[in-house]
């Protein structure tokens, strides 16, 4: 079999979960192993997984796990899948620092195997030559794929800012191009890690206090930078934020940045500098309701912001949080902080291509077919269209869907079926195991709150020996709580009296009661409360 198949199990039509099956007749290999945060704060959700249950049941196929950078939304699902398939993995030797660090959060130390790629380097998997192309983005360690298949070259671009130079000395022709689409609806405003440099320094030399920076804890060489501006300025520095400081460990032992320990600090000694010689780099750029700087905001930290004081907010704000982000810049703002963050300063600059290097690398490789990636659909939509109206003749465009089967065959690239997807859910220890309906359990009591009703029968009589005894919880104020219990328990006595007359049985008791107060409390409160009926017989 010559044909090459290319499964999204995610990362297309979403962002985040990516992770994509590559498979020729030899074998197969997985590209990337990411998460999702909840974008709408499922209750007790902590993150969303893809469903690997494909890989899992076909691994005596599967080669290798490839990723192509150490972000999380590339490699955090990595030990959920790697407890049921223990897959070989390949990444740069900085990214498989971050993946042992997160094992050992999992208690997986043991025997899986972990493979470090330099630049350039290339390897033999799955019946497929695999060049890995060092990259730029907003961490270090990134790689483009170019995979040499029984179809043709499939180049994999993972996530770039720049257009690799590697892209100008092909020598074969390309027939798929893999490509994000992040930045594809909207050009971004600055991309230039120069004027962010220029921009920062101007910040903190108008700074009378401390400088506090919050960036993506992976972004290696905005920290370097920061450290150096601080150092510039006379300020000593500390860093605050677990994630942020194993990143700093690992690249200091790796030799990929330097500090000098006379110009850090130690977090518990801020309180006693001097501010105006501070600078405070943490994590939470996204508002996340534990990280450093939401603390900080809500005055939670020992370290406080006031007058004075400048906050910068280095980092992209990703679609979904910026409430969050919103409210924790406010309560800076109440503290009496100057805050800096990417839509009123050039305090960060992409890390994703621009329209001008993704048409770049497409008239560069100039592709027989082309699947955007990397974005929801309306990025991929526009990635497809910036494309055609800038080609005299455009590829193939592949607008997949998680878990469609496209198959590469000499006469082009077409759907041909459908794999296991889906998504998992991680809850504490739990994962995969939470169902739509808890989830929407979960909601209807955070949303309109619990009414139990418990009553006791006695079967033989049909009449009701106790209650009923109702408990509301999160439906009313105080004020208004013994008028609506009074009102619920009237209601479900009418009900059950109903009921009885025509000897229902409990199951369906239950069910009408459930119903007559759904409707009694949507018509008095607007809402209507998870309703819990008890009914015991005796």
């Amino acid at each position: 079999m010559n044909s090459v198949k290319v499964i999204p199990l995610g990362g297309v039509r979403e962002f985040g979960l990516n992770s994509m099956v590559i498979e020729t007749g030899a074998g197969s290999i997985v590209v990337d192993t990411g998460l999702m945060f909840p974008k709408f704060n499922p209750t007790g959700i902590d993150q969303i997984i893809p469903d690997f249950g494909y890989v899992v049941e076909n691994q005596e196929a599967f080669q290798g796990i490839v990723l192509t950078h150490g972000h999380e939304d590339h490699i955090g699902a990595l030990p959920y899948l790697l407890k049921e398939a223990p897959i070989p993995v390949y990444s740069h030797p900085f990214t498989l620092e971050l993946v042992k660090r997160k094992l050992r959060e999992f208690d997986m130390n043991g025997h899986l195997r972990l493979v470090p790629v330099l630049p350039g380097q290339t390897l033999n998997l799955a019946g497929m030559e695999i060049e890995f192309i060092e990259v730029e983005h907003s961490t270090i360690g990134c790689y483009c794929l170019s995979m040499r298949t029984p179809q043709g070259r499939i180049v994999h671009s993972g996530d770039f800012r720049v257009t690799p130079g590697e892209f100008r000395t092909r020598e074969d022709p390309v027939r798929l191009f893999i490509c994000e689409s992040t930045n594809a609806e909207v050009d971004p405003r600055c991309a230039d890690e120069d004027r962010v440099f220029s921009s920062i320094d101007a910040i903190i030399k108008d700074t009378e206090g401390a400088v506090l920076v919050s960036t993506f804890s992976s972004h290696v060489k905005r920290i370097q930078m920061l450290y150096e501006l601080a150092v510039q300025n006379s300020r000593k520095v500390t860093i605050i934020g677990r994630s942020i400081n194993q990143v700093v460990d690992i690249a200091s032992d790796l030799g990929i940045i330097e500090f000098d320990p006379r110009d850090i600090i130690k977090p518990e000694e801020v309180t006693a500098m001097d501010r105006g010689r501070l600078m405070v780099i943490c994590t939470g750029t996204q508002g996340e309701m534990y990280s450093v700087l939401s603390l900080i905001a809500r005055g939670w930290h020992k370290f406080k912001v006031r007058s004075g004081d400048s906050v910068i907010i280095s980092a992209r704000i990703i679609p979904g949080n910026e409430i969050a982000i919103g409210r924790c810049i406010d309560q800076l703002i109440d503290f009496g902080a100057r805050v800096y963050y990417p839509d009123t300063a050039d305090v960060h600059a992409t890390g994703h291509a621009t329209h001008g290097e993704i048409l770049d690398a497409v008239r560069l490789l100039s592709p027989g077919i082309l699947m955007p990636i990397h974005g929801e659909l309306r990025h991929m939509k526009a990635l497809a269209e910036m494309v055609e109206n800038s080609l005299e003749t455009a590829p193939q465009m592949v607008l997949a869907r998680p878990g469609q089967v496209w198959t590469l065959t000499e006469s082009g690239m077409e759907l041909t079926g459908e794999a296991p997807h889906g998504k998992c859910f991680v809850d504490g220890e739990l994962t995969g195991n939470i169902s739509d309906v808890v989830l929407r359990d979960r909601r209807h009591i955070s949303e309109g709150g619990l009414v139990v009703v418990f009553l006791v029968l006695d079967s033989a009589r049909s009449e009701v020996v106790l209650g009923p005894d109702i408990m509301c919880k999160g439906v009313v104020p105080a004020s208004m709580e013994q008028e609506i219990t009074d009102e619920i328990r009237k209601s479900a006595l009418q009900a059950l009296d109903m009921c009885l007359i025509k000897d229902t049985d409990i199951q369906v008791a239950q069910n009408r009661i459930r119903e007559s107060l759904g409707t009694m409390l949507k018509s008095r409160l607007g809402k209507k409360p998870m309703i819990v009926p008890i009914l015991m017989e005796m």
